[in-house]
């Protein structure tokens, strides 16, 4: 595990070090700086159990680069941004064991700092009034996991007072969840003056439990649950939310 980290942790330096290396080849220029935030829903996404959706939120700092010196119009309308977000992820979750005829269920809520490169097209919508652009945005972004807490408990129909049953709450979630996510983001928006307006999608590739069988476990092989033992279904982060961005152009 530790050497796939480290292998996909390479990968990512040495594709941003390759993009910044293109943006200065492009003599790229700083346009502004600015903060943006946002609220949404997130779930976790997994076949595994049922998935109810938290409150997920992004909050942070970007800078913008752009490429005025271009003499294609795509160029001219295209945009590089990165920054710093802290995000918060996670799901409700719900599984039935119909075995023993109980309900496990739980969540959790994870905080990452995220860095995002991300390209964006702006295009200045055909109204009569100058200075409306529509925006849409694309690229990766990598996410380490700094706090958060988990919530697992097992309850047996008809045996309220079995041995199985178990009850965890505010575990420090990434004793159980890996910290390493890289996501993918797409987003559609709109810009005005200074302000901007976003609806952007957030995919995590890897799963947040790394394991291939996270449901098999110390207490479903014995009828005694440890405290020290939580289970979070593997899947992926997902999140959907609506930021408003406020920017700073460089004069």
């Amino acid at each position: 595990m530790h050497d796939f980290i480290a292998h996909l942790m390479k990968k990512i330096l040495v594709t941003l070090t390759f993009l910044v290396a293109i943006s200065c080849a492009a003599q790229a220029q700083l346009l502004n700086y600015g903060f943006k935030g946002g609220m949404g829903f997130g779930v976790h996404v997994d076949d595994l159990a049922t998935n109810r959706p938290i409150l997920a939120a992004n909050v942070g700092g970007f800078v913008s680069f752009g490429f005025t010196n271009s003499q294609s119009l795509l160029g001219q309308n295209l945009m590089i941004q990165t920054g710093l977000n802290l995000i918060r992820r996670g799901s409700k979750f719900e599984e039935v064991l119909e075995s023993v005829m109980s309900i496990r269920e739980g969540s959790y809520h994870a905080y990452y700092l995220q860095l995002p490169i991300l390209a964006t097209i702006r295009y200045e919508l055909p109204i009569r009034e100058p200075g409306h652009f529509g925006l849409l945005s694309v690229g990766p972004a990598v996410n380490y996991g700094l706090f958060g807490w988990a919530d697992d408990r097992k309850i047996s129909r008809g045996y309220p007072q079995s041995d199985w049953n178990y009850k965890v709450e505010g575990a420090p979630v990434f004793d159980y969840l890996d910290r390493l996510d890289v996501s993918f983001l797409l987003g559609v928006g709109y810009e005005w003056q200074d302000l901007s307006v976003m609806l952007q999608l957030d995919y995590g590739f890897l799963a947040v439990r790394s394991e291939v069988d996270v449901l098999k476990t110390d207490q479903e092989s014995s009828s005694y649950h440890t405290s020290n033992v939580l289970v979070v279904p593997q899947g992926n982060n997902f999140a959907l939310l609506l930021t408003v961005g406020y920017q700073f152009p460089v004069r």
